[in-house]
């Protein structure tokens, strides 16, 4: 989903607030070329850089506005690591916009060849099946400490709209709606619950009653367990 380029809504309208969005837009783009890295890490001689990051975007849902900057990241730190680890970086070129893009001009013959097959191709697809399901939990996390941050500047807003404003604004899937309030609700409340805790007054242990004691029972001795004694006829095969 393509993040709101509008400014968001006017009782969130404030330098703080601002300042939070942005903050919290760079830390889910942080964690995106994270778990790129590891998809393109897992698969190297397998899959292509470009395909790992299609194939990273596509099961995320990311945007071509997010894809972008995310893409740039990916080839800057593969420029950085060619002369330790990369022996070969993608082919670019730069389009008419000016953008970096991914070089599209394989054959179908070198594509096919760039299949996975058998048995490592199953293994491969159920790792990225379970690396994107930890990713999708991670994402959520950081989304709800977004959130948790935002309500704690706009004190006066209702948490429903900051979540909806910051749904339209980074750009989030709207299905996640429901599921971010309710995690920013059940953060709040483990926070509130946590302090509570804290404020509890513990009473001393010499003051606390000396529940009565039983007489205490003769331990029963641990039944014996019998030893097995090795088969002759085995003994003379």
């Amino acid at each position: 989903m393509q993040p709101n380029a509008t400014s968001p809504d006017a009782a969130l309208d404030t330098t703080s607030v601002s300042v939070a969005m942005a903050v919290g837009r760079q830390r889910i783009l942080d964690a995106h070329f994270e778990y790129v890295l590891e998809l393109i890490q897992k698969t190297q001689g397998q899959v292509p850089a470009p395909r790992a990051l299609t194939i990273y975007a596509r099961m995320h849902g990311l945007s071509e506005t997010e894809i972008q900057p995310l893409r740039n990241r990916v080839l800057v730190h593969m420029g950085n690591l060619s002369a330790v680890e990369v022996t070969e970086l993608p082919h670019t070129f730069v389009a008419i916009d000016g953008g970096m893009e991914w070089d599209v001009t394989a054959s179908l013959v070198e594509r096919i060849r760039k299949r996975l097959t058998g048995r490592k191709l199953h293994e491969l697809r159920e790792w990225i099946d379970m690396h994107a399901g930890y990713v999708e939990m991670a994402l959520l996390r950081l989304h709800i400490e977004n959130l948790v941050s935002l309500v704690d500047i706009a004190t006066e807003t209702a948490r429903g709209e900051v979540v909806r404003t910051y749904v339209r604004a980074l750009g989030v899937p709207d299905r996640l709606t429901d599921t971010l309030y309710s995690g920013l609700q059940a953060a709040l409340f483990e926070r509130i619950d946590h302090e509570a805790s804290r404020q509890n007054v513990t009473v001393p242990a010499e003051s606390r009653a000396t529940p009565p004691t039983r007489s205490a029972s003769p331990a029963r001795p641990a039944p014996a367990v019998p030893r097995l004694q090795p088969d002759p006829a085995l003994r003379n095969a």
